[in-house]
């Protein structure tokens, strides 16, 4: 009897440490709930509905966040109009969202979660970080809800977040995961990195606000990866910091006024370490800076490895970019890299970033660029993003983002911002067309250049030797 009773007494100890577990983690899991509400009633109010009215057939198939209408159309609406996601961050009206959302809209209606209609009486836009500043058209002494921006650079992979939007045109929802990975970049947005989160992000989410457990906006939802066109897990947001940047510049400046280094870099790799004698494995490899450019100016050149710019460490591009597209114009910036095993340090004047050149820049540095030295151009393929910022419709080609002082082509008057579509009457809508037809050129015979200027309009060059 005395074994039997240690034994139940055993079990009923166990018992009672399993019931006490039971109890702390329904405790945890209660406070996580919690607060992911409080979270959420933080911002759902200032989250809006935004219905797109757009202008053609055209404009629809190409708005990334078309969706069939699964319910019947409220107000105005039409079934082709496109909807999305904004988030209010300020009282009088102001609406946060993506480029990809209005920019090609010819009204745009908000619907608040209080169910309050209001149509937008202005729209700045800034395609290069896809993101767009809307101000709604509020009567006199009327007011509504919003929300704050968070500090974007305090996240860390593993942090909860909260997804806000309207997905597959769907009423206000929520949507829970963690930041999986920082310092993203896709193709399609040119000058920011982005967070990624595995928080359900779907068509009608692009726009709405990605929120932290304070309520606060750490991010503003983009993109997803998928294969299907729907959430496999994988969704990207514009880091708060970069978005609350932007906006400010689109508010007070009607544009985005970003400096220019003009320096193509890439991250070092092992081989680097050894191959330019380095201490550390730590900075940015120099590919190339463009011509005349500050970069160029200040005496930077190729292998050299970028460590700091005013005393911020560099190990990543878009950290570069971040730093030196904000930093004060026409004044001295002080930059260290290291040389041939020596480190030294350089003063850097930035200049404006050249209008051409605002969509091209990516965050990884990885412009698809080619060099014609013996044209004297540096080229990079163009996208139909860059076409349509230069007002360039129906064209493919070759866009000049440098000139060589003295060349041959800046003799010939071919100008940064030029399109090349033909050389010698033969297309050349990419770089692989272009490099097959210059290789068949002869200088001596002349080569002739069908371009668009920006604003469309045609103009053929021919360049010969000795010009």
């Amino acid at each position: 009897m005395k074994w039997g009773f240690l034994v139940f007494s055993g079990l009923f100890l166990f018992s009672g440490v399993a019931f006490a577990n039971e109890s702390v983690s329904l405790t945890r899991a209660t406070e996580l709930s919690a607060a992911f509400r409080e979270a959420a009633d933080k911002v759902v109010p200032a989250t809006v509905k935004i219905i797109s009215h757009l202008q053609t057939a055209e404009d629809r198939r190409a708005m990334e966040i078309q969706i069939p209408a699964l319910k019947t159309p409220h107000g105005r609406r039409n079934p082709g109009d496109g909807t999305g996601t904004g988030v209010l961050i300020s009282p009088k009206g102001i609406v946060v969202t993506n480029n990809h959302v209005v920019g090609t809209a010819r009204e745009i209606e908000v619907e608040l979660n209080d169910g309050r209609h209001f149509l937008a009486e202005n729209c700045r836009y800034d395609p290069a970080t896809d993101l767009a500043v809307v101000w709604l058209k509020l009567p006199p002494n009327e007011s509504v809800p919003f929300a704050s921006f968070g500090d974007s650079d305090q996240l860390d992979v593993g942090d909860w977040v909260l997804a806000i939007g309207n997905p597959f045109d769907m009423d206000t929802t929520v949507s829970a995961g963690i930041i999986s990975a920082k310092g993203r970049s896709i193709s399609k947005i040119r000058r920011t990195e982005l967070l990624q989160t595995d928080a359900a992000i779907n068509p009608g989410n692009s726009g709405g606000p990605l929120v932290n457990l304070r309520g606060e906006i750490v991010g503003i939802n983009t993109a997803i990866r998928s294969q299907t066109g729907t959430y496999e897990g994988i969704g990207f947001a514009i880091p708060s910091n970069n978005a609350q940047w932007v906006t400010d510049q689109l508010i007070k400046h009607g544009k985005v006024n970003r400096a220019w280094l003009g320096v193509e870099t890439r991250a070092v790799m092992l081989d680097d370490v050894r191959r330019l004698n380095l201490r550390q494995g730590s900075g940015l490899v120099v590919e190339y800076p463009l011509p005349n450019s500050p970069a160029a100016e200040a005496g930077l050149q190729t292998d050299d490895v970028i460590q700091s710019f005013n005393g911020q460490p560099v190990n990543a591009a878009y950290q570069l970019q971040r730093y030196a597209e904000r930093a004060e114009i026409d004044k001295e910036h002080e930059i260290i890299y290291a040389r041939e095993g020596k480190r030294y340090k350089v003063g850097v004047y930035l200049e404006p970033l050249p209008p051409s050149l605002g969509l091209l820049a990516t965050p990884q540095g990885g412009v698809a660029s080619y060099t014609d030295t013996e044209l004297g151009l540096l080229l990079v393929q163009s996208t139909d993003q860059i076409l349509g910022s230069l007002h360039i419709q129906g064209q493919q080609g070759m866009l000049v983002i440098a000139t060589i002082v003295g060349s041959r082509a800046e003799k010939a008057g071919v100008n940064v911002g030029t399109l090349i579509t033909g050389v010698n009457g033969k297309a050349v809508p990419d770089r692989q067309q272009y490099l097959a037809v210059r290789a068949t050129c002869s200088m001596s015979d002349g080569i002739v250049l069908d371009t668009f200027l920006p604003g469309g309009t045609a103009k053929q060059c021919t360049v010969r030797l000795g010009q």
